[in-house]
C-alpha cells in the first residue's frame, strides 16, 4: 500500500491536467488509469482528437477538388478517392504521439501512473486492479474523472459492425455508401460533415426540431440548410428511428415523426450522446450523492463525500474537454489549499464556457442564445451579418454563415455571440474576450480590427444590432 495526497481517477483532459496542476503545488500525486492503450482518455483516445483527423482529411479533400479555381493545373481531380485505411493510419500516429507527450508530462511532475481500474473503497482508499492483481492505496484527497461512454439506446444497440457508435466509426475502413445518423448533436453533425464530403450519402436524423439543438435557433436553421444544399444530405428533423433490420450488407430503418418512413443503409451512426462512467467505481462506499449517474458537487466540484471532488463528464456541467481542464485545476487547487499549499482556486462561470462543433461550416458560441435571453427577462435586440461581403471569407474559399449577436436592448450589453462560418472555432475565442470583458455594442462598433480578417464580423455584426450594418 502506498500513501498519496492526492489520487486522480481517469487520465482524461480533466484527471491529468489535475495530476499535473496538483504536482506543481507539491502534492504527492498518483494518476490512475484503466486503459491498457495508455493515458489521454475518451478525449485523445475515442473523441476530440482522433474526430479532428478525420474531420481535418475531409476538409482537405473537399478542397482539392477546387484547385483549379486557385490556379493549380496539372492535377487530375477525377480520379480522388477516399483511403480510410490511411486516415485511421494516421489518425493513430497522431494519437499515440499526444499519449507519449502525456507519459512525459507525468514524469516531469513526477505524478506516479498506476495502471489498472481504480474503485473507491471509502475513507480515502482507492483499490487499483491490474494485470499483477489488486493493489489498495490511501489519499488525503480523491479527484474522481473517470468520464463517459456512447450512450446506447433499447433496441438499437450497435454492432461495431453495421450499427456504429463514436468509438466504431473512428477505425472504420470501408467507406460507407450510405450513412444514417441518429442524434445531431456536435458528435453527430461532425460525422455528417466528414463522411458527406468523403462521398457517402448521409441521412441525418434529429428528434429535436432543430440540429445542434444547444446552439441558438437560427445557427441550428442555417447549418440545415447548408447541409441540404452544399452536401445534398437528407435532413430529417422532429425525427426518430424506432426499429432497425440488421442485415448481412444493409441495415433498414424505420422512421416515424414529422419525415417518416424507411431508409435502406450501409451503416448507422448512432449518436445520441454520452452516458457518465460512475457504475463500478464504488460510489456506494462513499457518501456521495448520485443522480442519473452524475455525481453532486458544490462550485469547487467537492462531493458530499469528504475529500472526494468530481468533475468532467461525471458531473452536470457541459460535457466539454476544456471544461473538464478548468474543473481538474480547480479541484486540485482546493485540494492543495485544504492541504496548506498556496493555491487560490476560483469557482468557474459556467455562463461564459465557449462551445465549438467542428463540422463544415464550423460552429462557434459563447453566451445565452435569443431564446435563453428572452426566457430570462432581456430587452432582447440581436444583429447579425454574413461572412459573404467580407474579403478574406471570399480569400479562404467559405464565403457561408453568420455571426449573430445577442444584446439587452436597454444597456447595450452583448449576451451571447454565436457563429456559424469559417474557422468559427478560432472566432469564438474572440467572443469569449468580448463577452469577459462585459463589452457593450457600442464599444464594440468602435473597436478597431485589422483588414483583411475574419474578426471584421464582429462589429458589422454590432452595427446591425443597431440597424446600421455598413454595405459592404
Amino acid at each position: 500500500m502506498a500513501s498519496f495526497d492526492l489520487i486522480v481517477i481517469g487520465s482524461g483532459p480533466g484527471g491529468y491536467i489535475a495530476a499535473i496542476r496538483a504536482a506543481q503545488l507539491g502534492l504527492a500525486t498518483a494518476l490512475v488509469e484503466k486503459d491498457p492503450a495508455g493515458l489521454g482518455g475518451t478525449c485523445l483516445r475515442r473523441g476530440c482528437i482522433p474526430a479532428k483527423t478525420w474531420l481535418e482529411t475531409a476538409h482537405r479533400f473537399e478542397h482539392m477538388h477546387d484547385l483549379a479555381d486557385y490556379g493549380i493545373a496539372g492535377v487530375d481531380v477525377s480520379n480522388l478517392r477516399a483511403d480510410l485505411q490511411a486516415i485511421v493510419k494516421r489518425k493513430n500516429r497522431i494519437v499515440l504521439k499526444n499519449g507519449k507527450g502525456i507519459e512525459f508530462l507525468m514524469k516531469k511532475n513526477k505524478v506516479q501512473v498506476l495502471k489498472g481500474f481504480g474503485k473507491l473503497l471509502g475513507g480515502g482508499r482507492v483499490e487499483v486492479k491490474g494485470e499483477a492483481g489488486a493493489e489498495v492505496h490511501e489519499a488525503k484527497k480523491i479527484i474522481l474523472a473517470t468520464g463517459s461512454v456512447p450512450r446506447e439506446l433499447p433496441g438499437l444497440e450497435t454492432d461495431g459492425v453495421r450499427v456504429l457508435n463514436s468509438d466504431h466509426i473512428l477505425d472504420i475502413t470501408e467507406l460507407p455508401s450510405h450513412l444514417v445518423i441518429l442524434g445531431a448533436g456536435a458528435i453527430g453533425v461532425e460525422f455528417a460533415s466528414t463522411f458527406a464530403r468523403l462521398g457517402s450519402k448521409v441521412t441525418l436524423v434529429e428528434l429535436l426540431d432543430q440540429l445542434v439543438p444547444v446552439e441558438d435557433t437560427d445557427i441550428g436553421l442555417e447549418l440545415a440548410k447548408i447541409f441540404t444544399k452544399s452536401y445534398k444530405m437528407d435532413v430529417r428533423v422532429k425525427t426518430k428511428i424506432t426499429r432497425l433490420e440488421r442485415h448481412a450488407d444493409k441495415v433498414v430503418c424505420h422512421l416515424e415523426g414529422e419525415k417518416a418512413g424507411t431508409v435502406e443503409a450501409s451503416h448507422v451512426l448512432i449518436a445520441v450522446g454520452r452516458a457518465p462512467v460512475t457504475g463500478g467505481v464504488g460510489l456506494e462506499a462513499t457518501k456521495a450523492k448520485v443522480d442519473r449517474g452524475y455525481v453532486d458537487v458544490d462550485a469547487m466540484l467537492q462531493s458530499a463525500e469528504p475529500g472526494l471532488y468530481a468533475i468532467g463528464d461525471v458531473v452536470k456541467t457541459p460535457w466539454l474537454a476544456h471544461v473538464a481542464s478548468d474543473e481538474g485545476v480547480v479541484a486540485a487547487e482546493h485540494a492543495a489549499n485544504s492541504l496548506g499549499k498556496d493555491a487560490h482556486p476560483h469557482p468557474i462561470n459556467y455562463d461564459r464556457v465557449p462551445g465549438c462543433t467542428y463540422c463544415d461550416p464550423e460552429i462557434g458560441s459563447v453566451g445565452l442564445t435569443e431564446r435563453k435571453a428572452r426566457e430570462l427577462g432581456h430587452d432582447v435586440k440581436v444583429g447579425s451579418f454574413p461572412f459573404m461581403p467580407m474579403a478574406k471569407a471570399n480569400i479562404v474559399g467559405e464565403p457561408h454563415g453568420f455571426i449573430k449577436i445577442v444584446a439587452d436592448g436597454k444597456y447595450g450589453e452583448i449576451l451571447g455571440i454565436h457563429i456559424i462560418g469559417p474557422k468559427a472555432t478560432e472566432l469564438v475565442a474572440s467572443s469569449l474576450a468580448l463577452l469577459a470583458g462585459e463589452m457593450t455594442v457600442d464599444e464594440l462598433i468602435g473597436t478597431m480590427y485589422p483588414h483583411p480578417t475574419l474578426n471584421e464580423v464582429f462589429p458589422e455584426a454590432a452595427r446591425a444590432v443597431q440597424g446600421r450594418a455598413l454595405n459592404l
